[in-house]
């Protein structure tokens, strides 16, 4: 199944591709200071694959704290959390916030409260590659 999405101005675009029904997808609920303010859900399965496409590059802007182990995606216009992103040599594997999906509503689980807290950056990178989505980025600025 194929689901596509984007931030509110549509400088961001999403694409998730996975075997499983929404209904059927677990979603996370991190609980860092960041998703809990933006109320993320967050969508991970190293067996989907997400497509992430900067149709306005000058829109995309990265952000990063904490371990510094990854990039939330956020768009500069809208202001949209849109995924979180680790890059590893020329691999990228994300989370994607499943509310960005233009059929977010039916990711009808409600999310599992996460906290990564305990972790250091070596067991934070290793669980990341693990879990999160490989992904494909496309027209993202170097």
């Amino acid at each position: 199944m194929l689901f596509r999405g984007q931030c509110h101005c549509g400088a961001i675009r999403v694409e998730l591709s996975t075997d499983r029904q929404p209904a059927d997808q677990v979603l996370g609920a991190c609980q860092c200071s960041f998703c809990r303010k933006h109320n993320a859900r967050a969508f991970s399965d190293p067996k989907a694959h997400v497509t992430l496409t900067a149709a306005d590059p000058q829109q995309l802007q990265r952000y990063t704290f904490g371990l510094k182990t990854s990039d939330q995606i956020i768009c500069r216009r809208c202001g949209v959390y849109v995924a979180m992103t680790l890059t590893d040599d020329d691999r990228v594997w994300s989370v994607l916030n499943v509310d960005t999906l233009d059929e977010r509503a039916l990711f009808t689980r409600t999310p599992e409260p996460r906290s990564y807290d305990a972790e250091d950056r070596e067991g934070r990178i290793a669980r990341r590659k693990a879990r999160w989505c490989p992904t494909t980025l496309v027209g993202w600025p170097g």
